[in-house]
Order: C-alpha cells, then structure tokens, then sequence
C-alpha cells in the first residue's frame, strides 16, 4: 500500500504543485517548507533545538526516509548512554523524546514505504517503554476487537482515587498516530480522568502494520473501544466524553449522535463537511488515499458519511459541544464552525455549547496548545462532574 501517484482523482495542478513543493524544498530547504508543522510539533513540547536538528539534518523531502533513518540511528545510540547510566527520570524523557522524533520520521504524507513502517514502529516502542517506566500498572497498551481484527491504544488510568474513573477518549486526525498526543493524555490523567488515544481503522498501527482502512463507520469502532474500557479497565460508562482532532472533531460528533453515553465533545478543527475531496490540496489528497484506500477514495465525494452537516444528525447530538477554532486555519472555516454552534443551539435548547476562536490560531490551533489544553481540562470538568444515578431496581 501507497500513496498512488497518477489517478484519475489527481488534477493536473495537484501533479504540479508535488513536484513544486518538492522541487522548493531543495532551494529553500525542508526546514522553511515544513514551517506550517511547526507548531503542532512544539505542541508535544520535544523543544525547538531537537526540531531545528531533525530538520537542518534533510536536505529535501525526497530524501527525508534515508536521512530519518540516519537522525534514529544517532540517537539510539545516545539513548543506550542513558538507559545505561541515567536517572529513573532522564530515561523516560529520553524514551518519550526518540518516540516523538521517529513520529516526526513517519510523517504523515509521506508514502506508506517499509521506512515510514519501520520508523513507526520504533516510535510505538519507544512510547510503550516509556509509559511503563512512567506509570506502572496506570499505563496499558489495550486491544480492540474489530471485525476479524485487533486495533490498539494507549490508556493512562489516574494515579489517585478509586474507579471507576471519567473517561475521555481522543480521536485525532488522519495523519496524526495516537503516539502524537502523550502531552494531551499525562496532563488529563493528572487531573483525575481515564485517558484513551487510540489508532483506529485507518489510523496509525492499524493502517500503517495491518493495513486496515478508514471505515464509513469509524463512530461504531469508537463505541466498541468504549465497551472494551468500561467492561475491563475501570473506566464510567456515565461518564465519557470525546476530543475530536481535525477529522476526528468531525468523528466525535457522529460519536455522540450515534452513542448516548457520551456527555461532552471537545471539537478542535473538525470540518463540518469532509466529502470535497477534489478541493483539498495535493498531500492532503495524497493522504487519503493511504487512509481509505484507493477504490473507498473514489466514494468519498459527496458522501454523507464524511460529513456532519445534517440536521437530521444533529438532532441526535445531545450532549454538550465545546468547539475550539483558529481564525486562520487554511482548511476549515470559522463560519463553519459558527454554523455548527448554532444549529445545535437551535436543536438543543439549554444544552451548553460554547465556540472560542483564537484570532491568530491555525488549524488546530496548535500555536495555543496550552490554552487548549487548559480549556479541554475545564470543559470537561464541568461536562462529567455529575455522575447519573439510576433509579432503584433500574
């Protein structure tokens, strides 16, 4: 599986503007071409020096797998040195700093090659390591049945208290893997939740090792993950709340129309409407085609399934909604999002839903990532405080 260079579904301009970008990033340099990254990589706080090396070490993008594979090499050799030598403390940073940087190896647009595979893996690993060392027992690595197969994620239980505990369950992206989001998941488990990042059909693990594509029922594998938590792993079914990243903003809300035991939405860059496929830009383009799948990319157009922007849907959306946007994000619109709040008002008279735009935020606003973070935290404070008692002899 590839990405697929000539189809139909290319333009022409899309074939012009790949080997545009690819033929700048050999003038200007891979560190000026990836600055629109920059942000969402300083959001996992690996720091600006490790960035500046990781990048100044590419010359172009077509040689960014060979020299990836170089940069690991490097240092894995200084992590030997501290696992060796270092404190309980140094090797779990430094476990948690080579997962991210194999992250940032696997990029998500680049193609799906034994390179991107083996750098993936690497960063799972290195994640795993460091979790266990980090957290014991509060760290578990969980499977989810799905269809003949088994998808993977990530749980951090709280350290304190007794379960079972408030679940928040994160759905990222389409070129995100569920190890992009450690920083997320630590910061909510401090403050008393179970946190879920996990790699579905078409995410990650599940696309990049068993090759499973994103399915038009991606809400249902979600719901799955939750019975799996709550039946096994200490986690409230009355008490879950969902954050959608880019896509998967567009996926937690379909989650909550689809699945009542869902009391919160943090929606941070969902579209409202995915299906313009021919509008998106070439690498955007390029990366749905590893997510879905050749023949499902060809369906993608007009299909309901991508999209949010239905009454008919929102009407089942009863949860509260909290949607966090950047006025300068180049993908999805603030009248979008202006929309989306005030449909569900409208449906949902007396149910709290709430838009912050950040004026300067990009997509995702990765640039404010510790205001979102802190806004996340107080959002769902509020939205799973009450745990609901059911009745006697219910």
């Amino acid at each position: 599986m590839a990405n697929i260079e000539n189809s139909e579904y290319y333009s022409l301009m899309d074939r012009v503007a790949s080997k545009a970008v690819r033929g700048l990033s050999a003038i200007v340099g891979v560190k000026n071409i990836m600055l629109p990254f920059w942000n969402r990589w300083r959001a996992s706080l690996i720091g600006e020096e490790t960035i500046n090396k990781f990048l100044g070490s590419i010359n172009t993008i077509n040689d960014w797998p060979d020299a990836v594979i170089k940069i690991i090499g490097e240092e894995q050799a200084k992590l030997q040195a501290i696992m060796a030598s270092g404190t309980q403390g140094e090797q779990i940073t430094a476990l948690r700093r080579l997962s991210y940087l194999c992250h940032m190896g696997q990029w998500g647009c680049l193609g799906l090659t034994d390179q991107k595979r083996y750098c993936y893996r690497l960063s799972r690993d290195y994640y795993i390591a460091a979790e266990q060392q980090a957290h014991g027992a509060s760290y578990r690595r969980v499977g989810v049945p799905w269809k003949g197969a088994t998808c993977w994620g990530n749980l951090h239980l709280p350290k304190t208290g007794s379960g079972p505990f408030p679940l928040v369950v994160i759905i990222h992206g389409m070129d995100d893997t569920k190890e992009e989001h450690l920083t997320t998941e630590n910061a909510l488990q401090e403050r008393g939740y179970a946190v879920f990042c996990f790699d579905g059909p078409g995410q990650g693990e599940a696309l990049f090792c068993d090759e499973i594509v994103w399915p038009e029922d991606f809400n249902d594998f979600t719901s799955a993950a939750i019975d799996v938590l709550c039946a096994q792993h200490d986690c409230d079914s009355q008490r879950v709340g969902a954050i959608g990243i880019s896509w998967g903003g567009t996926w937690a809300i379909k989650l909550a129309a689809s699945d009542k035991r869902i009391k919160g939405v943090l929606d941070l860059g969902g579209p409202i409407n995915a299906s313009t496929f021919m509008k998106i830009p070439f690498f955007l383009k390029s990366k749905s085609f590893q997510v879905l799948g050749p023949v499902a990319s060809q369906h993608v157009e007009n299909n309901t399934a991508f999209a949010i922007d239905s009454i008919d849907l929102l009407r089942e959306v009863g949860c509260a909604v909290r949607i966090v946007h950047g006025d300068k994000d180049p993908l999805v619109k603030t009248s979008d999002k202006q929309w989306l709040l005030d449909q569900l008002d409208k449906l949902h008279p007396g149910v709290h839903h709430s838009l912050l735009v950040h004026p300067t935020g990009d997509h995702c606003c990765t640039g404010q990532a510790a205001q979102v973070r802190a806004d996340t935290a107080a959002f769902f404070d509020e939205a799973l405080a009450a745990r609901e008692v059911e009745p006697a002899g219910a």
